[in-house]
């Protein structure tokens, strides 16, 4: 090998400072003893008149200042010293790396220093200092003396690299942490989210209902105006942790995926620009809301594949689960809870193509097993009826909602959408 170059990366003050200029007075000589053609070739600055002085002093050291294209210099070099940044760099461009931070000397980048490489960001990161001159002479010696242990360094830095460092891994580490992150700083935004609970949207009221369980489009329209005149943004479940939370928020939920939903709902929704979720029956098998109908409720049409896939690509409609087949969840065993709260997810997913985070409860019918099967599922939200905390982040498997009727007054309507109601309720002793 002829003519070698050690390449240093780093910014020439404070503690890298002080380390570099050691390694160039007390490990470089000894390994200029041995390789009298090797080059210190130092990439950074500033470079004062103490660096000029010693560059003066031994002409195999040459300080080349700030760059801004480091690629030639690594391409040259036989092996790099650096730490953080410059590591991986030289690990990526495959070239073995001496690992040397402000805190300790980690040394070449070969199997056994890979743990103590990465606990320390390759040197820079340590609570005490940890330095080894005399190891890292031996150590550059003999990298520079045995190609297989320069192979070895540079195949295992690449290695690393690739396995932790690369853009396609480090993206979705880096995206999962905002998510956490801004999830974090959007329940903590709010004491009570207003979640309101609809089914039906009927241009008149159906006849032979026994639940009452739909509100006409007429008065949605009106309460959908009064959200618009009083400042709140609707919003879904998903996007509480994929964005930031509006300054008032609601949650408009339709259970069941009636037909109506996108006759009466849907043009609504894009009349007014605002967003709904909506929960469906995993098994798409299911034509009418045929729970109801031996109770004496009259049959209703549930929504239809496509216009479920309308609804959805308008990113107006949230779609949550809503188990499989409409069971008291609670009245079953524990396998078949499974089977309809995994089995929706599975389900929705595949139809839809993109994840469900939220499940709601079907009759709003829970315990402590049905949650933990939720949680377990994948799911992030699981939505109940009149259970649950009044603070919505204390427990997203039970979080709580406001049911709507057709005779919901406007004072009603006021107060279930203040943002203190559930509280208002606990006081007067009905929750």
């Amino acid at each position: 090998m002829s003519n070698p170059v050690v390449l240093i990366v780093g910014r020439l003050s404070g503690p890298k400072n002080d380390v570099i200029l050691r390694i160039l007075r007390e490990v470089a000589p000894r390994v200029v003893e041995e390789f009298p053609a090797v080059r210190f070739q130092v990439v950074g600055g500033p470079v004062t008149a103490e660096h000029w002085a010693l560059q003066e002093e031994f002409p195999w050291i040459r300080f080349e200042g700030h760059q801004s294209r480091l690629g030639p210099y690594y391409g040259a070099a036989t092996l790099v010293i650096g730490a953080g940044r410059v590591a991986l760099e030289a690990m990526g461009l495959q070239k073995p790396v001496v690992a040397i931070g402000e805190r300790r000397y980690i040394g070449p980048l070969a199997p056994p220093q890979v743990e103590a490489a990465k606990a320390t960001n390759f040197g820079d990161c340590w609570e005490g200092e940890a330095f080894d001159w005399d190891r890292m002479g031996r150590d550059i010696l003999r990298l520079l003396g045995d190609k297989r242990a320069r192979d070895l360094a540079a195949r295992t830095g690449y290695g690393l690299v690739r396995a932790e460092y690369s853009l396609d891994r480090i993206f979705p580490r880096m995206e999962e942490l905002y998510r956490e992150t801004l999830f974090e700083k959007n329940l903590s935004s709010f004491h009570e989210l207003p979640i309101l609970m609809y089914h039906r949207v009927a241009e008149k009221p159906p006849a032979g209902s026994k639940y009452n369980l739909h509100i006409l489009r007429s008065d949605l329209e009106r309460q959908l105006r009064f959200l618009q005149n009083h400042g709140f943004t609707p919003t879904t479940f998903e996007d509480l942790p994929a964005r930031r939370v509006p300054k008032k928020p609601v949650i408009l939920t339709f259970d069941d995926g009636y037909e109506d939903n996108y006759r009466n709902l849907f043009p609504l929704l894009k009349k007014y620009r605002m967003k709904a979720v909506v929960f469906l029956l995993g098994d798409r098998r299911h034509k009418k809301n045929f729970w109801d109908i031996p109770q004496g409720e009259s049959a209703a049409q549930l929504l239809t594949a496509g216009q479920i896939r309308q609804m959805a690509a308008s990113g107006l409609v949230e779609f949550g689960a809503h188990s499989l087949n409409h069971v008291r969840l609670t009245r079953v065993g524990p396998r078949e809870v499974r089977r309809e709260v995994e089995g929706s997810k599975r389900e929705l997913e595949r139809f839809l193509k993109k994840p469900v985070v939220s499940f709601a409860y079907p009759y709003g019918d829970l315990n402590e097993e049905t949650k933990k099967t939720v949680r377990e599922a994948g799911y992030t939200f699981g939505i109940a009826v009149q259970k649950g905390p009044s603070r919505f982040a204390d427990d997203l498997m039970e979080i709580r909602r406001v049911h709507m009727f057709p005779e919901t007054s406007w004072i009603e309507y006021w107060k279930k959408t203040s943002g203190f109601y559930l509280r208002y309720r606990k006081l007067l002793g009905k929750n």
